[in-house]
């Protein structure tokens, strides 16, 4: 299969994933994870971009990178050479470290900008690490509650605090949710999708006042199938499956709303 093109981002802003192959935790401990940033930094010099968020987790990294100058394959290699020799250097190990080629997200305005940090912060506690994200050694969020960053970017940081109206309103964003797909593992994005979709339906029934499977009647099943049609993030068979609908029913109304779409 051809490798996919990566979208250029308009702000120049990504979120980026990296992953350890075979889901190995390449940065299983606290001096493995500090030599990380130790090389993020070293780069930083090299290279000029930002960081505007980051996590690290056992098995895999989040960033969020500023790059203007489409430099980000190039930092992500350097990165990921960097770390990896190193790597199998003390692990005493030979071959690939990282799981194919990073993923990365163009993120295009602020809003999702904001989403997809709140998601970075929240990654471990999505993993049951932690219950409360600011606990967290090995993210940003320690970087934005303190006074001076070491891996992030000042301007970047001074922004974001200032959109809020105190760092207390800034923790308490943190405990959101929205219905965004954020990359991460595969394992993660498939719970993620499940997330969304269940957070969809509970939040239609309590919209319509459907407390039993019973109130769910056909015209309300096929509300809700185009909802899920609309979220494009499971197939035709399993909006069926969860609406009580057929195949061919749910597969005429995904054909009308594309027919719509065009219109």
């Amino acid at each position: 299969m051809a490798r996919q093109a990566r979208i250029k981002s308009n702000t120049g802003i990504y979120h980026v994933m990296i992953r350890g192959i075979n889901k190995e935790k390449i940065f299983s401990n606290d001096f493995l994870k500090n030599k990380l940033l130790r090389i993020i930094k070293d780069i930083k010099k090299e290279i000029d971009f930002s960081i505007i968020a980051y996590c690290i987790m056992d098995n895999h990294l989040h960033l969020i990178i500023k790059d203007d100058d489409d430099n980000l394959a190039v930092i992500m290699k350097k990165i990921c050479v960097k770390y990896a020799m190193f790597y199998n250097k003390i692990q005493e190990r030979y071959g690939y470290v990282f799981q194919n080629r990073f993923r990365s997200e163009a993120i295009e305005n602020e809003k999702y900008l904001y989403g997809a940090l709140r998601y970075v912060h929240n990654n471990p506690v999505n993993a049951y690490i932690t219950n409360d994200f600011l606990a967290y050694t090995w993210s940003s969020i320690n970087e934005y509650m303190n006074e001076k960053p070491e891996i992030i970017c000042c301007k970047y940081k001074k922004d974001i605090l200032n959109s809020f109206g105190n760092i207390d309103e800034f923790v308490k964003f943190h405990s959101l949710y929205d219905n965004n797909i954020y990359i991460d593992t595969i394992e993660e994005e498939s719970v993620n999708i499940e997330k969304v979709i269940q957070n969809t339906i509970e939040q239609y029934a309590v919209k319509n006042n459907l407390v039993d499977a019973k109130d769910f009647t056909h015209a309300h099943k096929e509300r809700l199938a185009r909802i899920l049609i609309n979220l494009n993030l499971i197939t035709i068979n399993r909006i069926a499956e969860l609406c009580n609908l057929s195949f061919y029913n749910v597969k005429m109304l995904s054909k009308e709303g594309a027919k719509a779409s065009e219109s």
